[in-house]
């Protein structure tokens, strides 16, 4: 028989000492901790907890009006001023997957521009937001995949036939941005975005596994890599390259804006016996990168599961998908 779940979690500021009598505060009152992570907008640490559903459905019959409110309610009042607990959003499925064949991906150009943009939906309109997302129409690129990770942060990895087109989708994107302002957490700098684009040095698709991990969920990654300056020849020797793994489904290598010394390293790879994109770039890369980057100025961008993916149907090249 499967057990229904109550969910919410709770907010304890960073420099709160009683994070244990908090923990066990919740556990009396039959709260399972899932998880913890952090709330850079708060400052705060976020606990996820759940119970089965008819615990929480006995104390609301017991007076309280709603399940979801019961960690408050059920708390001493001396800490209802220090934790914060609010309804976890179920991530709902959706419908905008397209069906697309993977023969289809043989009929795109060569990407000349790589476009990357991340979002941070606010608390409670994640489910919103991606509607508003991936319902959107991409004229402008020639395919665009899409996800989030666990930080429920959104990213779009946008592959453009030319800088114009690039132009045109920033344009066209702003508009949209002003659209779903209510739905988004700003960046530190201010930014409803983190993004950021450059010319593609390397492309390197792998049409066949593309047609015999069809069905396989996928992964991306997506790596800023700083070059040393004396070991940028060695540096691109080993990227520009195709992919070694042996579920990748394409590599794309661009220009981090307009820098000389800093490298875009994206990857797509079907998830096939449990090994990620994220196994993939450490077996693959590290230790031979290791002496030719700067550590402390590489970074992982982006981690997660593809989400939606979306193929541009109009004529390229005098070529048409199906």
């Amino acid at each position: 028989m499967i057990t229904p779940w109550d969910y919410a979690n709770t907010e304890l500021p960073c420099t709160d000492p009683n994070r244990s009598e908090h923990m066990k505060e919740m556990g009396t009152m039959g709260w399972e901790l899932v998880s913890v992570t952090s709330n850079p907008a708060t400052g705060a640490h976020v606990f996820f907890w759940k119970r089965p559903l008819e615990d929480s459905q006995k104390k609301a019959s017991n007076g309280n009006t709603s399940t979801h409110e019961s960690p408050l309610k059920e708390m001493s009042k001396a800490r209802l001023g220090e934790v914060r607990a609010t309804k976890q959003e179920p991530i709902r499925e959706h419908k905008f997957n397209q069906e697309i064949p993977a023969s289809n991906y043989e009929l795109l150009p060569k990407p000349q521009i790589v476009m990357i943009v991340k979002y941070r939906p606010k608390e409670g309109c994640f489910n919103e937001f991606r509607d508003e997302l991936y319902k959107r129409d991409y004229p402008n690129c020639i395919a665009r995949h899409m996800g989030f990770n666990k930080q429920k942060e959104f990213i779009c990895l946008s592959l453009m036939e030319s800088i114009d087109a690039a132009l045109d989708l920033e344009g066209v994107g702003t508009n949209w941005l002003d659209s779903v302002d209510h739905l988004l957490i700003k960046y530190p700098n201010g930014s409803r975005t983190e993004s950021f684009s450059g010319p593609v040095w390397g492309w390197y698709p792998n049409f066949e596994n593309f047609k015999i991990f069809y069905k396989h969920s996928r992964e991306f990654n997506v790596v800023l890599v700083k070059m040393k300056a004396s070991k940028i020849d060695d540096c691109k020797k080993l990227i520009l390259r195709p992919s070694n793994a042996p579920n990748n489904l394409f590599k794309c290598v661009a220009q981090y804006k307009d820098t000389d010394d800093t490298i875009i390293l994206l990857s797509l790879d079907a998830l096939k016996d449990q090994v990620s994109t994220e196994d993939n770039f450490e077996i693959e890369y590290c230790s031979l990168l290791e002496q030719l980057i700067v550590k402390e100025e590489t970074r992982k961008f982006f981690s997660g599961p593809e989400d939606f993916v979306w193929l541009n149907k109009i004529s390229y090249s005098n070529s048409q998908i199906k």
